[in-house]
């Protein structure tokens, strides 16, 4: 059965009905005037009530210190349509009030006239613990984007604002599979790409040392380390750029690329990460475009991938190219496997003479593995008919 409204829900509605109707002038008569005979809790209560306007602001600033604050902790902050500036305003109250979640759902359809300043400190309040309610203010995926957005496009926010809070919300930016139109990281990948100490850190984070042991100080993860284990893979998995792609020649970006591998490898040696970071390294690769020649991966990271000669990036790349498939739509059979199958054989064809470590060891162990899966697909359909017959 539906429980009818209480009479102090009845009586807060009236109330609020009546403030609202009001225009700014004669509610702050009204509220001077109720005043003289109300408790400061009453008077609380009535502000509460009232339009979220800066009137309404100013009225609250003559209350109590306690007073005031119990009115910023408990508001329902609405968006003001005529008002730009009382919107920011209103932000930066609830910010004061370490209320950051209150704040980007006032104001998350129009974001745009929310100063970049406030933006980055409800980005990164939400990110952090606030006072806002458990639950009381669900966030989507399409605002936190949206202020992205913005703030990629505002040169007055700095790159360690972008750098950082594309980390912590890289679980909203990051896209999940590829095709999805959703990645929004760059400044992130650039980071990396000029601080390839970054991917090493993310390496340590994700993964243990080989033969155990500690790490050095700079590495050391006192306190969470199974959060920073988590962002660590997370970052690890979303990273997409190949390093050196701003070179004006194709030997510039090679030999970018190459040092940036290199300074990798090197560091995740030292510290008994090596295979683990040749993995990362060729998921990393499995991003690479298809080259001038129509041939995957591209003359830079094929060349470099020949250079290095490890099975741990072909087998890190071989993976990385098999989880991008996700979920997808097929037919009965194994042809779509048949045809990746032909496409990978054709490569590996034109690079046997060139690039023959990348031809048997990445180009053909894909070709093995979507054979092998269209067999299974095969046998499987035919399982399934001779079910329905």
């Amino acid at each position: 059965s539906i429980r009818p409204p209480s009479a102090a829900t009845i009586r807060d509605g009236i109330v609020a009905g009546v403030m609202w109707a009001m225009n700014a002038d004669r509610r702050k008569a009204l509220y001077n005037e109720l005043r003289t005979i109300i408790t400061e809790n009453e008077a609380l209560r009535l502000l509460l009530l009232a339009p979220f306007r800066r009137a309404t602001w100013e009225l609250v600033d003559q209350l109590s210190e306690a007073a005031r604050s119990n009115y910023w902790r408990d508001v329902v902050p609405q968006y003001t349509f005529d008002s730009a500036d009382e919107n920011n305003e209103g932000v930066r109250r609830l910010l004061d009030a370490k209320r950051p979640r209150a704040a980007f759902a006032a104001v998350h359809f129009k974001l745009d006239e929310i100063r970049p300043s406030l933006l980055v400190q409800m980005l990164w309040g939400m990110a952090r613990d606030g006072n806002d309610k458990s639950g009381e203010f669900q966030l989507r995926d399409y605002d936190i984007r949206q202020a992205f957005q913005l703030l990629d496009q505002n040169s007055d926010v700095s790159l360690e604002d972008k750098v950082g809070l594309e980390f912590a919300y890289l679980d909203v930016l990051a896209r999940d599979f590829r095709g999805d139109d959703g990645h929004q990281i760059p400044n992130l990948e650039r980071y990396v790409e000029e601080h390839p100490d970054m991917f090493v850190q993310a390496v340590v984070w994700a993964y243990k040392r080989k033969n155990g042991g500690e790490d050095p100080p700079e590495y050391c993860v006192a306190e969470g380390g199974e959060h920073l284990s988590t962002k660590g893979y997370r970052l690890l998995e979303a990273l997409e750029r190949t390093p050196g792609q701003g070179g004006a020649t194709e030997e510039d970006r090679r030999q970018k690329l190459s040092e940036w591998v290199s300074a990798v490898r090197k560091a995740c040696a030292e510290l008994d990460r090596a295979g683990s970071a040749d993995l990362c390294l060729g998921n990393l690769f499995s991003y690479a475009s298809v080259g001038n020649d129509g041939v995957w991966p591209n003359e830079v990271v094929r060349n470099v991938m020949e250079d290095i000669q490890s099975e741990e990036i072909s087998k890190g790349a071989h993976t990385g190219i098999y989880n991008a498939r996700g979920v997808h739509w097929r037919g009965e059979g194994g042809r779509q496997e048949r045809e990746l199958a032909e496409k990978y054989r054709k490569w590996a064809d034109v690079l046997q003479f060139t690039h023959p470590f990348v031809s048997s060891s990445l180009l053909m162990r894909l070709v093995k593995t979507d054979e092998r899966e269209a067999e299974q697909q095969d046998t499987e359909a035919g399982i399934q008919r001779r079910l329905r017959h």
